[in-house]
């Protein structure tokens, strides 16, 4: 029983970890980063709020669009792969953790639920931008 509830609990944080890398590699392809009001968010985006943050040279600039150019085809193509497994997976984990609260618990985490979904771009996590 000990050794069933640690598995869970690891899986639990998997997940957990999983959704953390998804919402970053989202941030990194420029999606969700910037704080305010939600609107179309791509590269340029992304490269304006580390010039900001890091103090970007132009140089460095140019070389961080770059290579975001460069990779976006690879980083869209995987996460088409994915995307959806890792749908399915979320959902899974959200039934089961709600199955473990109360009803006031279950209100909460299904709003908690609904601005995390918000965050994400229409369409799914796997929908071509």
């Amino acid at each position: 029983m000990i050794a069933s509830r640690g598995r869970a609990a690891a899986l639990l944080t998997a997940v957990f970890l999983a959704g953390v890398l998804a919402g970053v590699g989202g941030a990194v392809l420029g999606r969700s980063y910037l704080p305010g009001p939600r609107r179309h968010r791509g590269p340029e985006d992304f490269v304006a709020r580390l010039s900001q943050d890091l103090r970007l040279s132009p140089p460095q600039r140019d070389s961080v669009k770059a290579i975001l150019g460069r990779r976006r085809g690879g980083m869209d193509s995987l996460w088409h792969e994915v995307g959806p497994r890792f749908e399915t997976l979320q959902a899974t984990v959200r039934s089961e953790i709600r199955a473990q609260l109360n009803p006031e618990q279950q209100r909460k985490f299904a709003e908690m639920n609904k601005r995390f979904d918000s965050m994400r771009r229409p369409g799914g996590a796997h929908a071509p931008r």
